[in-house]
This record gives C-alpha cells, sequence and structure tokens, in this order.
C-alpha cells in the first residue's frame, strides 16, 4: 500500500509540474547564400582574399544560453563560399575583451565545449533530420559528429580530414574553416543545404546561434538556410584506399607481423560502401575500469574505428545493436547513405564470440549483420525497420523492429520501438516502449511504458544489450533549467524521475525515486546534490529477498575557463544491505600550449566486504599536441583491492594498463605513423593480461 501511495504521489506532483512547461515558439531561422569561386583560398585563419570582401555575411546571432532570446554580447560574421572541391567557412568573431578569450584544448576532439568557439551544422539533403557538426576553438582544434533523429542523437565518434585555422586579432578573433564534399554525402541536385551557425563565450557562459527560438540547437528541423549551391558538376573523387601494416613485438615471444587495408568507394555523393580487412584495433585506448553496483551488466562505449562510423544510427532506446558483442573481426563491410526520402545503413562482418567475451567454446566464427532503413517524414520525423543477427553454428539469434521518431510540434513529440526477437527462446520474445514527450527550450517532461518478455534477454544478447527481461515497466521524468544570472548564480536545474516495473505475471519488482538538484554559480563553480532510492523485490534467481537501497551524492566542480578544472564527489548510503561509501575525484590541467594532464580516482567502500569489492581505480592520461597531427599520449590505469571495512587500507594489485602512443598523420586523418607500447588488460572482456609489447604501424592513403 505504502508503494502504491508513493507511485501515486510523484504521478500527481510530475503531472502537476508539467502543467508549466506548455509554451513553445516558432524558431526565427536566417539564410545564407554561397558564392562560388575559381580562385584558391589560402586557409590560414586571416580572410584576407578578395573573394571575402565580396560574399554576402550572416550576422545577428541570437542567445541559447544564459539570456534566452537576446542579442548576443559579442558581433560574428559567417561567409560561405564553394568551389569544386571544397565549401568554405569564415568567420569574424568580434570581441572587445581579448584576453578574456577561452582557448585551452589543443585535443582533437576534446572537451571544447568549455572554451571559446564556433560550430557549423550542415543538413546536406535538407531533409530536416541528418546533419554534420564541426566546432572549433580560437586555437582551431577540431571536433566533428553526426546528428540524427533530428537532433535526438548526436555523436562525435565520427572523423574526418578538414581544414581550419584560427586566429586571434586586435578586434576579436577570425576563423577559416574548409570541408571537402568527398567527405559528406549529399543530394548533387539540392540547390539548398540546412544550416545553423553557433558562437560560444566562455567567460560569458553563452551560447548563440544564427537560428533563433530554436527548442534545441540540434533541432534539424529548425535550421536555416544555405542558398544558391550549384552543385551538379562537382567531380567528387569516389575512392579511398588505405592499406597499413603493423609489427608487433612481445617480451618472451616471437615478433609478429600483420597487414590489412580499407576501401571506401562512393557508389554516387549520397550513398557509400566502406569495407576493412584485418583492421587493426590492437592500440585502442583501453576501457576505463568501472565498479558494478547493480546486480546487471555494464555497458561499455565502442573505440574501434570500423564500429564507431555510422554508430549514431543504431543509438536506439531498446539497444538492438551492441557493438562490442563482436570481438576481433577479420573482414567488415558498412553501406551508408540515402535513397531519396531512404535513410540505409548495413553492415557485415564476422568474428569469433569468445573474443568480446561470450561464453561459448572459441571453435568457428560467426557471422553478424545489421540494418536500419528510416523513412524521412514532415517536421522531422521518421520512421523505420532495424534489424540484427547473429548466425553461429547454424543458428540465428537477434531482432527485427519498427522504430520512431515523431514531431508533432516544435515541443511535443514521441518515439518508440516495436521488436520481435528470435533464438533459443520461443516465448516471450516482444519487447516494445512508447514514450511522448516535451521537450522546449530549458523543460523536459515525459512518460515512457515498456514491456520485454521473459525470453527476450537470452535472444537479443547475441548482438543486442538488454540488461533484463520479463517486465512492464513505467517511467516519468520532469527537469527545467531556470536561468538566475545574478546574486551568484547562474541556473538552477531540478530533475525528478520515477520508475516502476513488474513482471509479466504482475509481481513488483522495483521502484526507482531519483531527485537531483544542479546549482551552477557565476564564479566557475557548480554543485549537484542527488538523492535516489531504489526497492529490488525478491526475484529469483537476480534476488533471493527483498531489498532497499540508497545513495546520497554530493559533487562539486571548478573550472577556471582557462586550461584548469577539479571535481569530486562523495556518496554514501545502502547497497544490497551492506553499507556503501565512495569518493570519485579527478583533475585535468593544461600545463603548457599542446600539453594537458588529467588524473582521476575512484573509491569503493562496502561493509561487510566481499573478495574484490573494495577498490581504489586510478587513472591518468596525457596528451602533447605538437600540432593536431603530430602528437604523443599516454594511458596509465590501475585497480588495487583494498581489505577491511572502511578504515582497514591494505592494497593488492588487481589489473594494470599501460599505453604510449605517438602518431604522426602525415594524410590526416588516416594516413599515419605510429608508435605504441602497451602493457596489461585493455579491454573489460579480456581474462588475460597482455605482455610488454611494441607495436610499429604504417597506414598510407590513396
Amino acid at each position: 500500500m505504502r508503494v502504491y501511495h508513493k507511485f501515486k504521489s510523484n504521478v500527481v506532483k510530475t503531472f502537476a509540474l508539467a502543467l508549466i512547461l506548455l509554451v513553445s515558439r516558432d524558431s526565427i531561422s536566417q539564410e545564407i547564400s554561397a558564392k562560388r569561386i575559381d580562385s584558391l583560398i589560402n586557409i590560414n585563419g586571416v580572410l584576407d582574399e578578395e573573394v571575402w570582401e565580396s560574399a554576402k555575411f550572416l550576422t545577428d546571432f541570437i542567445q541559447f544560453e544564459p539570456v534566452y532570446g537576446a542579442p548576443s554580447s559579442c558581433e560574428t560574421f559567417v561567409k560561405v563560399l564553394y568551389d569544386e572541391k571544397m565549401i568554405y567557412f569564415g568567420f569574424d568573431c568580434k570581441d572587445s575583451e581579448t584576453d578574456k578569450i577561452t582557448a585551452k584544448i589543443t585535443k582533437r576532439d576534446g572537451e571544447l565545449e568549455n572554451d571559446d568557439g564556433i560550430v557549423i551544422m550542415l543538413d546536406t539533403f535538407n531533409d530536416n533530420n541528418n546533419a554534420y557538426l564541426f566546432t572549433v576553438n580560437p586555437l582551431g582544434t577540431q571536433k566533428d559528429g553526426r546528428i540524427a533523429d533530428n537532433g535526438r542523437t548526436v555523436d562525435f565518434k565520427w572523423d574526418e580530414s578538414w581544414k581550419s585555422v584560427c586566429n586571434i586579432n586586435p578586434d576579436g578573433w577570425s576563423a577559416e574553416i574548409g570541408i571537402p564534399f568527398k567527405i559528406l554525402k549529399f543530394n548533387k541536385e539540392n540547390t539548398e543545404w540546412g544550416f545553423n551557425a553557433g558562437r560560444r563565450i566562455a567567460r560569458n557562459l553563452e551560447k548563440s546561434f544564427s537560428v533563433g527560438n530554436l527548442t534545441a540547437p540540434n533541432r534539424v528541423s529548425q535550421f536555416g538556410t544555405i542558398t544558391q549551391l550549384n552543385l551538379g558538376d562537382l567531380f567528387v573523387k569516389r575512392y579511398t584506399i588505405i592499406p597499413y601494416g603493423q609489427a608487433q613485438f612481445q617480451k618472451g615471444e616471437k615478433p609478429e607481423g600483420k597487414a590489412g587495408i580499407d576501401i571506401r568507394y562512393n557508389l554516387s555523393s549520397n550513398l557509400g560502401i566502406e569495407s576493412t580487412i584485418n583492421p587493426d584495433f590492437a592500440t585502442i585506448e583501453g576501457d576505463v575500469e568501472q565498479v558494478n553496483l547493480t546486480m546487471f551488466e555494464l555497458r561499455y562505449p565502442e573505440k574501434r574505428p570500423f564500429f564507431l562510423e555510422g554508430a549514431e544510427n543504431y543509438s536506439t532506446r531498446i539497444r538492438q545493436f551492441y557493438s562490442r558483442r563482436i570481438g576481433e573481426i577479420p573482414w567488415g563491410v558498412k553501406l551508408t547513405g540515402k535513397i531519396n526520402n531512404w535513410k540505409i545503413n548495413g553492415l557485415a562482418t564476422q568474428s569469433d564470440p569468445s573474443t568480446a567475451g561470450a561464453d561459448v567454446q572459441p571453435e568457428e566464427n560467426a557471422f553478424y549483420s545489421v540494418f536500419r532503413i528510416n523513412r524521412e517524414l514532415k517536421r522531422g520525423s521518421n520512421i523505420g525497420v532495424i534489424g540484427a543477427n547473429r548466425y553461429y553454428e547454424n543458428k540465428n539469434s537477434g531482432s527485427v523492429g519498427f522504430v520512431t521518431t515523431l514531431f508533432f510540434t516544435d515541443v511535443l513529440g514521441m518515439t518508440s520501438q516495436f521488436i520481435k526477437s528470435y533464438g533459443e527462446a520461443d516465448m516471450g520474445t516482444w519487447t516494445y516502449f512508447i514514450r511522448p514527450s516535451y521537450d522546449s527550450q530549458f523543460s523536459h517532461f515525459h512518460v515512457r511504458y515498456s514491456h520485454t518478455g521473459e525470453g527476450v534477454m537470452e535472444n537479443m544478447n547475441a548482438t543486442g544489450f538488454i540488461r533484463d527481461d520479463d517486465r512492464r515497466e513505467f517511467d516519468t521524468n520532469i527537469s527545467k533549467t531556470f536561468w538566475i544570472n545574478k546574486h551568484g548564480i547562474e541556473s538552477i536545474s531540478p530533475s525528478i524521475n520515477y520508475n516502476q516495473y513488474w513482471s509479466q505475471k504482475g509481481i513488483l519488482r522495483s521502484w526507482d525515486d531519483s531527485n537531483s538538484l544542479t546549482i551552477k554559480f557565476l564564479k566557475k563553480w557548480k554543485y549537484e546534490l542527488e538523492h535516489e532510492e531504489e526497492f529490488k523485490g525478491k526475484y529469483l534467481p537476480k534476488f533471493e529477498k527483498d531489498f532497499r537501497n540508497r545513495l546520497i551524492t554530493n559533487e562539486l566542480e571548478y573550472d577556471n575557463k582557462k586550461g584548469l578544472s577539479i571535481s569530486f564527489e562523495y556518496a554514501r548510503g545502502k547497497n544490497y544491505d551492506r553499507d556503501l561509501e565512495k569518493i570519485i575525484g579527478g583533475i585535468d590541467v593544461k600545463i603548457i600550449e599542446g600539453w594537458n594532464v588529467e588524473y582521476q580516482f575512484t573509491k569503493h567502500w562496502f561493509c561487510p566486504v566481499e573478495p574484490d569489492d573494495n577498490s581504489w581505480i586510478h587513472h591518468v592520461r596525457t596528451s602533447y599536441y605538437v600540432n593536431k597531427d603530430l602528437y604523443f599520449k599516454v594511458f596509465y590505469q590501475t585497480k588495487s583491492r583494498i581489505y577491511g571495512c572502511f578504515t582497514d587500507l591494505e592494497f593488492d594489485m588487481l589489473r594494470k594498463t599501460v599505453q604510449v602512443l605517438f602518431v604522426w598523420r602525415f594524410l590526416p586523418p588516416f594516413g599515419s605513423i605510429q608508435l605504441a607500447y602497451q602493457e596489461g588488460t585493455t579491454l573489460h572482456t579480456e581474462t588475460s593480461n597482455q605482455g610488454k609489447t611494441l607495436f610499429t604501424k604504417l597506414s598510407w592513403v590513396f
């Protein structure tokens, strides 16, 4: 009865708060015409060619935060040119306080969000659904990614070769950016692309965009437009061939050699095939250790380049494709692109399942295949089909499902999936969810109902990621950011989330009540308080009795916007009938221009203690960039056992990982020379340590 009243009160509270959110505005779009040129652009960060003078410009950026809808505090001018090979963007970022410009990140794809910078988002099919994203800071440091599902998915794992040079001058700073057409997929017949440009001013905590009244910065359907494109006669190179050779020298073992090749072929400007033979995964950075506070499997991020390209297309709520289920592969092939209003993605490969940690005998390879086909609709909505399959020992396991992302208005939408799984289990094989939501500029509200049959996990985890099955689940969340911008406070963001699920027979298995409050201060500090309380009901074989878990977490962060950030987190509570205490801390510091060091530690105590539970985890990551294509990286990680409860500190090393990497990309980003030293376990699926090993690798681009 108490659970019922708690559930009822949380639902009433959530719906009552949701009533204040129902306000929306139409976006205010801008368009800019692109000028075709015949003369060469010297990308040096200075807009000094005559063609820049004659190009039309776009200005009047509008703040998204901290003062939504207000003009940007500094003027920004954008111009667009293009020739037969590239599209060029010129930015003139005015700033009367150049000594306060923040630019500390030199690592490619680093955390540029806290630096000054500019961002370009290109909807190259003008489909209101998908886009490329490019951003640079005043040092010219690059970060790129892809946007899918009208901004619901943003993936920064995509990497390509493009040019950027920035220059700080007495009036502020400027940027010249050149993006080759050959790295983009687009429709040659289109004369317009969707376009949004943004600027960050770190000291003012400001983000402004060329489009006003955005619901979200990445909402593709609200972008402005680049006009007057004439791309029909462009000559885009159809293929890229990237061969490599690698030598491996491991202590106590005979030297080994390995060779492989990647081939990328564009069937047209809008459709391409990528294939790989013997891809090199040897020097991928190791997984950061995690401590599991649940009874369910942990999910680790993908880092292997072959699986990163196009990964945003499979990032659905019910994860039908989890590439970490696939281990070492001898070959792989992918298809990506669009045909009219149909977006097409597919992948096929082979692997021995035991190399990814599967509990099988390492006897033969399995064949894996996955696809997603989407039909794009109005308002940035889409519907589609996703399938993922593993063929192993003459048996198929996997799933096929229907997925939707719908936008009824700029703020009201719904996502859903309906999936039929197949494999060893033949009963309880359906899973689905439906999730209507409200998303305005700084407010969110959703309710979700999910159904997961008893056999879903057994079938789908050959290719996907399902933590638990046999459940009927209700979930709701409401959150809002209140911008204060006075009394030393930038913003206050409360969030309430309630989750409850039952078995298919109606037995209460769990409820979870999570509440958080985040306060951002104007003086570079942020504080977050989170309280979580959950009930886990008796459910064999996972739980032998009822449990009541709770955790109170305090987190404090400091960022001086000049290259120093510090964070500290302390949590205490109950975890499955044991006392739990944990501390997490870290520091990220810029030593000199191009060199930064990050250190983080995690410490867990449980009482009463069980073997390997109490642990210290340390990791250090440092990189030194001579320039964006010549750099050194070091990754060092240890995990040690702590004996006793809370105070008895006796250490025993459980695991150690060392990786040192030197890279010179003489044909960026793929043609390179690499030297790497590696020691210890790098992947969480590995059961034995890698001996002291030196790798050398040469890759070329044709």
